[in-house]
């Protein structure tokens, strides 16, 4: 045998004709449950690798989408680009990744993207372009999901309810006794952090209290150490009494100088995390959360890549997601209350 199965010894091995393995890797045509099993097995016996090149000529198809978003090691991006590889897999198709932090990074990805001949594109990019027209997803022939991002109405696109997802976490701060809440967020460049923000302000204005800018920390980089801010706002005449934050470096930072002065949480100090269960589930006490849904998330945006490259027609899609609000342990009555 060869360094390289070809289908024809998969096809010995599962004792089937070339035509039916080629029915069950590519989904073209009718395979029984045992056939295909039988085929599936075989593949991972020999260590069956398809040549995509040569599917692609013969096809004219890739089967293949392509995932551009900013910074991998943010954990939420990590948890919602595992999700989409494995549900892109289970449609039978590959996923293709880059990463980039600014506008030439994306017009270079879209670019290497059609070069490649994939079948549609699923993009978070790091920046939002003042013109959408002018960006390089309206520019490109390949059908286009946008997610957490702002980029026009052209596109279809999933995003979650920041602004309502804070309303409910601050309401729920609120009936609580806390009237002097921080709030931690990334990007106020983009929509995720702009709505987070709004949310802030309407749950404020709606309790009849005033916004004190002092109280938000929103750098650019959800990477930025919030130890510094945090500090400065424990030493005033009126510190706040609750955090909501980012379950990143920002949430950890704030959380280290709060027990570093000497604070116990939720005893003197309550925080509400942001992001996935994985990133927040070691805190102690339990973080009370408002959880991403990735899961969800992915999973619509999959499904709309999936019926455009179908040639679906219609309008774009717009599909925005709730945030669950998790009560855990790290919440408590505002001190003095």
């Amino acid at each position: 045998m060869s360094d390289r199965a070809s289908v024809r010894d998969v096809a010995a091995a599962a004792g089937v004709s070339v035509g039916s393995v080629s029915r069950v890797l590519n989904a073209s045509g009718y395979a029984s449950p045992a056939l295909r099993q039988r085929v599936l097995q075989a593949v991972e016996q020999l260590g069956y690798e398809p040549d995509f090149t040569a599917r692609h000529l013969r096809t004219g198809r890739s089967r293949t989408i392509g995932y551009l978003l900013p910074n991998i090691a943010n954990p939420a991006l990590a948890a919602h680009l595992s999700e989409v590889e494995r549900l892109t897999q289970a449609a039978g198709y590959s996923l293709l990744v880059g990463s980039s932090e600014r506008p030439a990074r994306d017009r270079e990805l879209v670019a290497f993207f059609e070069n490649r001949r994939l079948e549609g594109l699923i993009a978070s990019p790091s920046f939002e372009y003042p013109d959408p027209a002018e960006s390089p997803f309206s520019k490109t022939a390949l059908p286009v999901v946008v997610v957490e991002r702002d980029l026009g109405d052209a596109f279809d696109s999933v995003l979650m309810d920041h602004a309502g997802g804070l309303r409910q976490a601050m309401h729920y701060l609120l009936t609580l006794g806390h009237r002097r809440i921080a709030l931690f967020v990334s990007g106020a460049n983009l929509a995720p952090g702009r709505e987070k923000l709004r949310g802030y302000r309407e749950a404020l204005a709606a309790a009849g209290l005033p916004f004190d800018p002092g109280l938000v920390f929103m750098p650019e980089s959800w990477l930025e150490s919030s130890r510094d801010c945090m500090a400065r706002l424990l030493e005033r005449p009126a510190p706040p009494t609750a955090l909501i934050a980012l379950g990143t470096q920002m949430l950890s930072g704030a959380l280290h100088v709060v027990r570093g002065k000497g604070l116990e949480v939720p005893r003197d100090f309550s925080i509400v995390g942001i992001g996935t269960t994985e990133t927040l589930e070691l805190m102690y006490p339990p973080a009370t959360a408002l959880r991403y849904d990735y899961h969800r998330s992915a999973q619509v945006a999959v499904q709309l890549i999936m019926d455009r490259i179908a040639r679906a027609a219609g309008p774009p899609r717009r599909v925005i997601l709730d945030w669950d609000l998790v009560i855990g342990g790290s919440c408590g009555p505002a001190p003095g209350r």
